[in-house]
C-alpha cells in the first residue's frame, strides 16, 4: 500500500492536465481576439494616413497654382469633388471677405468603412505668394 501511495504523488492526474489545458485554451482565445482588434486598428490608422497624405498633396497642388487660377469651377485640375483610390475628396475655396487677396481652402477627404470617416485640412492662400 505504501508503494501505491508513493506512485500517485508523482506527476499530474488526467483531470489536472485537462483543467490546465482548458485554462491555456481560454487564454489563447483571448489573445486571438486581441490580434483581430490590433489588425483593425492598424488598418484604420493606415486609412487616416492615406487620407491625410491625399489632402496634403491637394493643398500643395493648390499652393503651387497661380492665385487667380485657384478656383474649382474653372480649373480642371482642381475639381470640387472627385474620387481618388476609394477616397472621396472635396475642395471648397472661398474668398476671405474681411481681407482682400486671401482665399480659404478646405480639403475634405472621406471614406466609408462601417461608418463614415473623414480628414479635413484648411489653409489660407495669399495673392502675394
Amino acid at each position: 500500500m505504501g508503494v501505491f501511495m508513493k506512485m500517485n504523488k508523482k506527476g499530474f492526474s488526467l483531470i489536472e492536465l485537462m483543467v490546465s489545458m482548458a485554462i491555456l485554451a481560454i487564454g489563447l482565445l483571448g489573445l486571438a481576439g486581441l490580434q483581430g482588434t490590433a489588425i483593425n486598428g492598424n488598418h484604420h490608422g493606415n486609412m487616416i494616413s492615406q487620407a491625410t497624405v491625399l489632402a496634403q498633396d491637394t493643398i500643395e497642388q493648390i499652393r503651387n497654382t497661380d492665385y487667380d487660377d485657384i478656383d474649382t469651377a474653372t480649373n480642371a485640375d482642381l475639381p470640387a469633388s472627385t474620387t481618388v483610390d476609394n477616397f472621396n475628396r472635396a475642395i471648397l475655396i472661398e474668398d476671405v471677405t474681411s481681407l482682400t487677396g486671401l482665399k480659404r481652402v478646405t480639403v475634405t477627404v472621406s471614406w466609408r468603412k462601417l461608418k463614415q470617416h473623414r480628414v479635413v485640412l484648411r489653409t489660407i492662400v495669399s495673392d502675394e505668394g
